[in-house]
This record gives C-alpha cells, sequence and structure tokens, in this order.
C-alpha cells in the first residue's frame, strides 16, 4: 500500500509539473555520502549514488538539460559516472572530492556531440537544520575532443548548488541549479 501510494504520488507530481513546465530532479552528487539514493527525474533527469562505504559513494546521472540548452541546438542528453569521497564531515559541515566521467550528445548534429570528458572538483554540504541542508559542488569539466584546450564546460552534471529540506526520513525535496539544469528535485534514499 505504502509503496502504490509513493508511486501515485510520484506520478501525480511528475504529470503536474510537466504541464506547468520546466522542473527537473536534483542529480547533483551529496557531499555528505550519508545514504543511497535515487532521483525521480521530473525534467527527465535521473540519478542513482550507491554508497560503498562509510565515506565513498558512486553514482551516475542522465538528463535531457532543457534549461541549460532548450532546443537551440537540437535535442541533448547529458550523463555522468561520478565517485565521491567524504575528507572531512565536522559538525553539520561536509567537504567531499568529486571525480567522473561525463558527456554530452547532441542527436540533431552529432558535431557538436561532447562525448567523454573529465569532472574533478569538490563537494561542499552544510546542515543548517536536522531538515534543512545547504549544498555546493564545484567541478570543472574537461573534454577530450571538444576545444584546443579541452576546457569546454565549467559546468558537468556534478557541479551545482542546492537547499534540500527533508520532508521524513526517506524523501528530500531540493530547490537549486546544476550542470543538468536541474531546478527541482525528489531524492528518496534507501
Amino acid at each position: 500500500m505504502k509503496k502504490t501510494s509513493i508511486a501515485l504520488a510520484s506520478l501525480a507530481l511528475a504529470v503536474s509539473c510537466l504541464i506547468a513546465g520546466a522542473a527537473e530532479a536534483s542529480t547533483m552528487p551529496k557531499a555528505e555520502v550519508d545514504h543511497s539514493a535515487f532521483v525521480f527525474a521530473l525534467g527527465p533527469s535521473l540519478a542513482f549514488d550507491f554508497k560503498l562505504a562509510p565515506q565513498v559513494s558512486l553514482g551516475a546521472s542522465l538528463g535531457l538539460p532543457f534549461l541549460v540548452e532548450g532546443f537551440n541546438n537540437g535535442v541533448n542528453s547529458r550523463y555522468d559516472v561520478r565517485v565521491v569521497y567524504r575528507f572531512l564531515q565536522q559538525g553539520g559541515f561536509s567537504l567531499s572530492g568529486i571525480f567522473g566521467v561525463w558527456g554530452s550528445a547532441n542527436f540533431s548534429n552529432t558535431t557538436l556531440s561532447r562525448w567523454v570528458g573529465l569532472e574533478l572538483g569538490i563537494g561542499l554540504a552544510y546542515k543548517f537544520t536536522p531538515q534543512l541542508t545547504g549544498r555546493l559542488n564545484i567541478a570543472g569539466g574537461y573534454n577530450f575532443f571538444g576545444s584546443r584546450l579541452g576546457f569546454s564546460d565549467f559546468y558537468p552534471p556534478a557541479s551545482g548548488f542546492e537547499l534540500g529540506y527533508k520532508f521524513s526520513p526517506s524523501l528530500e525535496g531540493t530547490l537549486g541549479y546544476n550542470g543538468q539544469g536541474d531546478i527541482l528535485g525528489l531524492r528518496w534514499t534507501i
């Protein structure tokens, strides 16, 4: 019954957001590395972060960043696969390193695609209250086949900022912006 209620609520929220316009799930990795999590995409984008060890998570995201690029250059998709390692957890503050592989595919004009690159940066998180957490991920994107210098994007999918509010121990809503073009999000911890 509980799973059915959650599924129906998710479907209703997804439909209402699609009707209302641009709203996506925040697929940005969490610096806290406190739980495994699944992010259902409303935009559409989705992510999964799996906690491998107390300080390490492995995650991936896939999205269609309409808010970043719109349909100006055709239909684009972005992906990343990343590892987050938490270096410091002190009180409500967390500091993590982010390392991943990312890319962007343009289905209308493949010459505009950036198929594979690296993302490297840091993730900061601060728990203001037990329910409210602020996050800032600063990650640079290095692309192997983009420009002559290779730095074609300083906003890969793992970059961004958000405020997360825990509605319950297993459900968090987010408001922010990241490299997938996400603004609103829902994160289920597992």
